[in-house]
């Protein structure tokens, strides 16, 4: 079964204050996809985990649009100030990436590999590196 179907799942749970239901749907998540997603996240339905999740850690604070596409192993999280990322609609985030902080990434972003995002990124564009830097800027293949 996909990782999709346990985090909505957990989700509904957890919104209808179902506590064991939710607690076990986590463990089974943590153990099964070894990952690290708060059913109280703020994410949309239509968000696709490559590789059902594995090694993903999201905040619970985090919110994520319609459409993002997440590789394994990417981090979404916090530093000092323990606000969380908001991620727009569109946005693919490549294999080992990491979102920390309040940044806002923006629509139709592409975040490369390996890539530790600290600060915002502009809407239609592709961010790499430590720390990332835009490439480009309004550019599409279409």
């Amino acid at each position: 079964m996909k990782f999709e179907k346990f985090l909505h799942r957990g989700q509904y749970h957890t919104k209808k204050g179902h506590k064991i239901r939710s607690k076990l749907l986590k463990w089974f998540c943590r153990i099964v996809y070894q990952c690290e997603i708060p059913f109280e996240a703020d994410i949309d339905e239509s968000v696709y985990f490559c590789h059902n999740a594995f090694g993903v850690v999201i905040n619970k604070n985090a919110i994520i649009c319609q459409g993002v596409k997440i590789q394994h192993s990417v981090t979404i999280g916090v530093l000092k100030t323990h606000e969380a990322p908001y991620i727009d609609e569109n946005v693919f985030i490549g294999a080992h990436a990491m979102i920390l902080g309040p940044v806002k990434i923006g629509k139709n972003s592409k975040i490369g590999a390996g890539s530790i995002v600290l600060t915002d990124v502009p809407p239609d564009s592709t961010v790499v590196g430590n720390p990332a830097r835009v490439l480009d800027i309004g550019y599409s293949i279409d």
